[in-house]
């Protein structure tokens, strides 16, 4: 027996135990498909299921702390017992907010597409076979041969190099997403709590009514009031009631909103706790340069790691123009004698040698240096365009808190002295409770306008980078941001 075949007189026979060998090898790397069906229910309850409370939701927490690159602004641990607070809705964000997963799972094809590249092509095996018509003593003659391509040209490095630093683009986008994910917890956060103020100063005027009501009633019946005039307090406060309701009805909806993008359950059990309007924080965002832009936006980060992945893209282009030796040992009978062989072949890089692919790279580069340029141009414009609209929100806020709130609190202060003196004069002091009504919503919309913009300003600019961030090897990507959890644990 020789190699695959025995030949004989006639015709071949094959070798039973070499060519169950040669299945094994060809099979044993194999991998097999294994189906799993898709479980709505079971993940719809496991979505009920989710709490702030979880593992895997404290765990996180305790690494972002670790991390330093996710703090909860004023220091104090995670901890959802007592209320959540907008630091802690944004941890609960990144575990389960359903864009972020979907985002990381994608980055997941990337991480596999660098951890499988850069392998050498599967060996090729060829069996010859023919026969001669003629009558001869050896009518079959048979020639087996493995191909194999040894890649000196060394493209399979440059391959790996690539597929790491678009698996870098990647976890930068999911990077870019994940603070896109906060900001949109903070102004959600915004919303929610400028609503309960709202709601809560609502409240408080209606209570005034209803005790300035009472007086009202008396010199109604005393005839000391006209009835137009008291009618004027009934339709205030029911022109107050309806927008009350309205004002409950929004503020469940931003409620749900918050649940939402946190990634709960509508019905889940949630109490947030705020103090003031807005995150309950203040970003410190000195003015930036170019430089500092460059390290911290992620829309330039993003920019920046599409032009690194398409620089590698044109390397590998480059590279492919140089060839690859292709040999192909084999064994052969013929005429009753072995024989051993040897196949080399040399692509020559004279007609093709990759012209196409390499100026489409080039041309993909030039695009990327663009777009990188662009990019940088944009978030400076809308950096310089937050902070001026920050610094009128702040601007206004100030002017009411010192100049029109003291002036309404003091004149419905004159008017209640008035009334409690006995010279009762209607409609100025429902004019003065309205103005003062007015004049909290209005600082109460101020406030919500000064932390959306400074929300604004905090997105362009991005979180600030770790202290110091590890030092990682060309081509492995950037650190990557904490994946979430993906089995939920309650």
């Amino acid at each position: 027996m020789s190699n695959s075949y025995t030949i004989c007189k006639g015709k071949p026979r094959h070798g039973g135990l070499a060519w169950a060998s040669l299945g094994i090898v060809v099979t044993g790397g194999c991998q097999s498909f294994e189906r799993r069906p898709l479980n709505l229910a079971g993940h719809y309850a496991a979505f009920l299921e989710r709490t702030p409370h979880s593992t895997a939701v404290r765990t996180f927490a305790d690494d972002l702390a670790v991390r330093s690159t996710c703090s909860h602004g004023d220091g104090s641990p995670y901890n959802p017992t007592d209320g959540i607070t907008c630091a802690e809705a944004e941890v609960v964000a990144l575990v389960f907010n359903a864009d972020l997963r979907l985002a990381r799972l994608r980055a997941g094809v990337t991480k596999a597409t660098a951890d499988n590249s850069g392998l050498w092509e599967d060996p090729t095996i060829g069996v010859e076979l023919a026969r001669i018509i003629e009558s001869t003593p050896y009518q079959w003659k048979v020639f087996s041969s493995i191909g194999l391509t040894i890649p000196i040209s060394g493209r399979l490095e440059i391959e790996k190099q690539r597929a790491g630093f678009e698996h870098a683009a990647e976890l930068a986008r999911v990077a870019q997403r994940e603070w896109s994910v906060r900001m949109s917890i903070r102004r959600a956060w915004s919303e929610w709590s400028a609503l309960e103020a709202q709601l809560a100063a609502m409240r408080d005027f209606l209570d005034r009514v209803d005790q300035i009501l009472v007086l009202v009633d008396k010199m109604e019946q005393a005839g000391e009031l006209a009835r137009t005039e008291a009618r004027l307090f009934r339709i205030e406060k029911a022109t107050k009631s309806l927008e009350l309701a309205v004002l409950e009805s929004r503020l469940n909806e931003a409620d749900l909103v918050l649940r939402h993008l946190m990634g709960m359950s509508p019905d889940a059990p949630l109490r947030f706790h705020t103090n003031g309007i807005g995150p309950g924080r203040t970003d410190a965002i000195p003015r930036m340069d170019p430089t500092e832009i460059e390290r911290r936006s992620p829309a330039v980060l993003v920019a920046a790691a599409e032009y690194e992945a398409s620089e590698k893209a044109l390397e590998l282009e480059v590279r492919k123009q140089y060839p690859d030796l292709h040999i192909g040992p084999g064994y052969g009978r013929e005429d009753g004698q072995d024989q051993l062989l040897l196949g080399l072949s040399l692509p020559i890089p004279i007609l093709n040698a990759n012209r196409r692919g390499i100026a489409e790279a080039l041309a993909r580069r030039e695009v990327a240096r663009a777009d990188a340029e662009a990019t940088l141009e944009q978030t400076m414009t809308a950096l310089r365009a937050a902070e001026v609209r920050l610094a009128a929100a702040i601007k206004h806020r100030h002017a009411l808190e010192s100049e029109i709130v003291p002036l309404v609190d003091a004149q419905y202060s004159d008017a209640r002295q008035v009334a409690r003196l006995g010279e009762v004069n209607a409609l100025v002091l429902l004019e003065s409770l309205k103005r003062q009504q007015d004049a909290k919503i209005g600082l109460i919309e101020a406030a919500r306008h000064e932390a959306l913009t400074g929300i604004d300003l905090v997105e362009v600019v991005g979180p600030a980078p770790p202290p110091s961030p590890a030092a990682h090897p060309p081509g492995s990507g950037p650190i990557a941001p904490p994946p979430s959890p993906l089995r939920e644990t309650p």
